[in-house]
């Protein structure tokens, strides 16, 4: 059961590093860092999938030992969890559809205005790892219930639980990181077509929110998709690769008129001292 669900998972952890909330706070951590260390803030997502995976991997391990005990409970747990993050998905497209119509270049977050202030506006990559510790407390996201509930389902200890738990955050960990290198090319390479950028990212995260928590919400009203959770969190996935590869493109283009310029005005100034 472990061995024929663990792409699933790992599918359902690309997911969950791609929840709104995660690209929020990734993009919050990465821009704070910057400028004081432009390299290691590249690696934001990374540490903070690292904290968020510290706490994953103790409540799979606390669902493995528990077992059947806990599973009696699984399905209230799943649908209270899932309401919530309904919830939580519109609070995030709304406060994003704010930042688009204001002309902020910084993604919304929810969790991350309940931060401590030292954590939110601190300016150390580093606090990437207890701010993804943080937001690993809570069954909130469907991603994270459903994987949860494989380890429900598996009832192979707290081995079994721990596998599961591990190809979770291995997915989690490839979405997060990808992320903060994207973030980190926008804010190193900044020009006038970059607000565009900007906006069609917050967009993204807006309609990626609202998209979510639609699917759940036909899902707890009683509507079953026709496709499988794996082949959903691929379509999610694939989406914001997409959004990913369009920044590259547009970032790498305004790099290399900028790369073009100089050389052409350094040429210039030399003739001219001539």
């Amino acid at each position: 059961m472990i061995a024929a669900s663990a792409f699933t998972v790992f599918a359902l952890g690309l997911r969950h590093g791609a929840d709104p909330d995660h690209l929020a706070a990734i993009d919050n951590v990465t821009r704070n860092a910057y400028p004081r260390a432009p390299r290691l803030s590249r690696f934001v997502g990374t540490l903070f999938a690292g904290g968020h995976s510290i706490m994953v991997l103790a409540i799979s391990l606390l669902v493995g030992w528990l077992g059947a005990r806990f599973a009696t409970h699984g399905a209230a747990i799943e649908t209270a969890g899932t309401w919530v993050s309904i919830v939580v998905l519109l609070a995030i497209a709304a406060a994003n559809f704010r930042a688009l119509r204001s002309g902020s270049e910084r993604v919304a977050g929810l969790k991350t205005r309940l931060l401590p202030r030292a954590l939110r506006e601190g300016g150390s990559a580093l606090l990437a790892v207890p701010i993804g510790l943080l937001f690993g407390f809570g069954f909130e996201t469907s991603s994270q219930l459903a994987t949860y509930a494989v380890v429900f389902a598996a009832d192979a200890g707290v081995l079994g639980a721990a596998a599961v738990g591990a190809m979770f955050c291995a997915g989690m960990v490839c979405t997060d990181t990808l992320d903060s290198v994207l973030v980190h090319r926008l804010v190193a390479h900044r020009s006038g077509a970059l607000p565009s950028v900007m906006r069609v990212w917050i967009g993204s995260v807006t309609v990626l929110a609202v998209a979510v928590a639609l699917y759940e919400l036909a899902q707890v009203l009683g509507w079953r998709s026709p496709v499988s959770d794996l082949a959903v969190s691929s379509a999610l996935v694939s989406a914001l690769l997409v959004v990913f590869a369009y920044v590259f493109v547009r970032t790498r283009r305004v790099q290399t008129a900028a790369g073009f310029t100089t050389p052409s005005a350094s040429s210039q100034r030399s003739r001219c001292s001539r």
